[in-house]
């Protein structure tokens, strides 16, 4: 595992004019392996709108990486990923794979 990377959660709050405020607070650190990225596209009226990078993830598995969930976020330097899914591969408890989403 060769990248350092950042979880972090949501927290949901409102401000003074009632408007919904989402702030963004570290979960844990770990070191990653990103396994691929494959991009994709999404188009409008036939043209590009935006443009997906899907990572896979690795990362070592312990209390606070079990606890990721797919509200969180990753930040890889100075990217940033939605995370879609977190599973324990093969539940041994070694590893968690994280399927992430970059948009460009």
């Amino acid at each position: 595992m060769n990248r350092r990377i950042i979880i972090e959660k949501p927290t949901k709050t409102t401000d003074a004019t009632g408007q919904k405020i989402t702030t963004w607070s570290e979960h844990c650190r770990a070191w990653a392996n990103l396994i691929s990225g494959t991009a994709g596209e999404t188009l409008q009226d036939g043209k590009q709108v935006t443009e997906d990078v899907r990572w896979q993830i690795e990362i070592r598995s312990n209390s606070l990486t079990r606890a990721i969930t797919a509200e969180m976020r990753v930040v890889l330097g100075t990217q940033i990923l939605s995370i879609q899914s977190a599973v324990d591969e093969n539940e041994d408890r070694r590893k968690v794979v994280l399927t992430a989403l970059e948009r460009k």
